[in-house]
């Protein structure tokens, strides 16, 4: 079971909604967030930028997105390999032929869009690496929200999300080897909650759950007080929340979520 701290603040479930892919890629926060973003930075995109087209779509804001994996050779091997399952198939498929061309999309959102750019970096304080504080300060913007999956990374600067609350209005957090990293997480939501909810929560059933029933990929999503003033109300929901979380492997059951 998850220690109750993850438990989210109730929020009505109509004022929450999916943003992205139905399946991997999508992720649940309040609808008063695309109303108050005119910046979402993006860090980590491979080959799913469905969350930042329809965040874009919904709050016309603009989007600086940041993988260092994503370069020449990445779409050319991926070109390959879509065209051998291409021809290999014995029925037409869209989605396998948009495979194919999916680097012109790419370009498309992220190049000739003059409003959304794209770095090549990886995020960190080595030799080469751009660090969050860099990235923070290069945007002077102040209603930003700020999604996360770089794989693990996330846990060299996410403690510094704090200093910039006068200009992040939300972010989600997708937190690998939860395990192993449970009470640095649990440290984090009790340092923030000066400032923000954390208001959903679903875990990605492409990892494990270990014996004590934790998942060890998390996906959180916090959005600052100021634009809650309610008062608290006990949250008996069921996560995952039917009609906005699926699972992030489609053939595989979603995973339950037990709070202490």
């Amino acid at each position: 079971m998850l220690p109750k701290q993850f438990l989210p603040t109730y929020i009505k479930n109509s004022h929450l909604v999916r943003v992205g892919s139905i399946y991997d890629g999508g992720y649940v926060l309040p609808k008063i967030l695309l109303k108050n973003t005119n910046l979402l930075i993006s860090l980590g995109i491979g080959d799913n930028w469905e969350f930042e087209r329809y965040f874009s779509k919904c709050s016309k804001c603009k989007i600086v997105a940041y993988d260092h994996s994503i370069d020449n050779k990445y779409w050319f091997k991926k070109f390959k390999i879509s065209i051998i399952n291409f021809f290999s198939l014995k029925y037409f498929k869209l989605q396998k032929l948009y495979k194919i061309i999916q680097f012109i999309d790419f370009y498309i959102f992220f190049k000739i869009n003059k409003k959304n750019k794209f770095y090549l970096k990886k995020i960190g304080k080595k030799k080469g690496c751009i660090s969050f504080k860099e990235i923070m300060n290069s945007n002077s913007k102040k209603k930003i929200f700020l999604k996360c999956d770089i794989e693990g990374t996330e846990y060299f600067f996410f403690k510094e999300i704090i200093n910039y609350h006068d200009k992040i209005n939300g972010f989600i957090f997708e937190f690998h080897h939860v395990t192993k990293n449970l009470n640095k997480i649990l440290n984090f939501i009790k340092k923030i909650n000066k400032y923000y909810f954390l208001v959903h929560i679903h875990a990605n059933n492409f990892s494990s759950v270990s014996k004590k029933n934790i998942p060890n990929t998390l996906e959180l999503t916090f959005a600052h007080k100021k634009f809650f003033k309610f008062k608290r109300k006990k949250n008996n929901k069921k996560y995952p929340i039917e009609g906005l979380d699926n699972p992030n492997f489609k053939r595989a059951k979603d995973i339950n979520l037990y709070f202490n």
